[in-house]
């Protein structure tokens, strides 16, 4: 996950919530290809970011990923390519939930009912939220700036979740 950008604005309705990154989905040969994603998050009325190095995963910023994620880095492409085709899913991905988060459960209650505490985590920094559900679109990125791929090309996936 690359380029995360988070924008957050108030609204006379609710919050909009959007956070935009670069991915990429495996392909036969076990490259992975370049991807704009777009997370659109529903009743985010709250979010937080900050940095952290490009060497490092979500644990350094105080997360445990479940389960834990311990591969040699020399390894590191081969275990996810062999991870990623045995479950399906990238096995570190960047975009997680907090099952435990004390950010969340210190928000008044209605914040905490129904809400979830989602964490994406990008190459040299994340962004936290606090959101009901959220829904995604991706386009393929082949070139150009990764802003203007949405509207030059067609959604390519789209679905919804509360994770």
């Amino acid at each position: 996950m690359s380029g995360v950008t988070l924008v957050h604005s108030e609204s006379d309705v609710e919050p909009e919530c959007k956070v935009v990154f670069g991915a990429g989905r495996l392909r036969e040969d076990g490259r992975t290809d370049c991807r704009r994603v777009e997370i659109t998050f529903k009743l985010c009325y709250f979010a937080r970011v900050g940095p952290h190095s490009d060497s490092e995963g979500v644990e350094a910023i105080g997360y445990v990923v479940d389960p834990r994620i311990e591969v040699v880095t020399k390894d590191y492409l081969e275990w996810r390519e062999q991870e990623w085709r045995k479950s399906g899913c990238c096995p570190n991905s960047g975009f997680y939930v907090a099952t435990q988060s004390s950010w969340l459960r210190s928000l008044p209650y209605f914040f905490q009912a129904d809400f979830r505490h989602y964490v994406i985590d990008g190459r040299d920094g994340y962004v936290e939220l606090i959101a009901r559900y959220f829904s995604w679109q991706e386009w393929l990125w082949l070139d150009g700036a990764r802003e203007a791929v949405s509207s030059k090309s067609e959604v390519i996936g789209e679905g919804q979740g509360v994770a």
